[in-house]
């Protein structure tokens, strides 16, 4: 058997082999101390234009919180869990390295409060159902109509629930807050301050509610 040293080329290409694969160890070792590093934990979240939208709330229930991994978190994951509250119309998630999320969100704009059966339901200036209460609430136009609401969350389909939200978007915020709108045998009924308006079929309606509006700033006589 030959004592003869192995040739240097043969020499060279294990030392390389070996280096390299030395590296990747090395690499893949800091690469998992960094991925799963304290200092990449989420400590913030900053929760911006939600007012009656429950972000937080949304959050936990999604197991979102402070400890997570913000290397591991994906912005889908936070809208999909945001976007479950019926409040939330759009909204932004941006991840601030190292440990910050910042959620903006955009909410509906309430426009009529409408009752079905012993429920109230709040549509929102889109059409979106946003909430339900036993009773309505103040600062908006309330509608007691025939009509079949959807669940919150989506909205109801048909063109008489666009003139709706026409009228409640019509009229001042003054005049919406004490106003009533009924059905009677098949005619839509406006009322305010002592005043009835026969609006008659669901169509036209902003315009109809503008032209009330008018002829009670103009002044009517009792009973009128």
């Amino acid at each position: 058997m030959s004592d003869r040293p192995l040739p240097k080329r043969r020499r060279s290409g294990w030392h390389w082999g070996w280096t390299l694969s030395l590296t990747f160890v090395l690499l893949v070792g800091a690469a998992a101390v960094v991925l799963h590093s304290p200092w990449f934990k989420l400590r913030d979240i900053e929760i911006a234009g939600a007012e009656r939208a429950d972000v937080a709330g949304r959050l936990a229930q999604a197991g979102i919180g402070p400890g997570a991994f913000l290397l591991w978190l994906r912005p889908g994951e936070v809208e999909e869990a945001v976007n479950a509250d019926p409040w939330v119309r759009d909204l932004r998630v941006e991840r601030v390295f190292p440990n910050r999320l910042v959620i903006e969100v955009l909410e509906h704009v309430p426009a009529v409060w409408v009752g079905e059966g012993d429920r109230w339901f709040l549509l929102a200036e889109d059409g979106v159902v946003v909430a339900a209460a036993d009773v309505p609430g103040s600062g908006l136009l309330r509608a007691r109509l025939p009509w079949e609401v959807t669940r919150v969350g989506e909205a109801p389909s048909g063109g008489e629930w666009a003139e709706l939200v026409g009228l409640a978007s019509a009229l001042s915020p003054a005049l919406a807050a004490e106003t009533w709108l009924t059905s009677e045998a098949g005619e839509l009924w406006l009322a305010a301050r002592g005043f009835p308006a026969r609006l008659g079929a669901a169509v036209d309606l902003a315009d109809k509610g503008r032209a009330f509006e008018a002829l009670l700033a103009g002044g009517l006589p009792e009973g009128a």
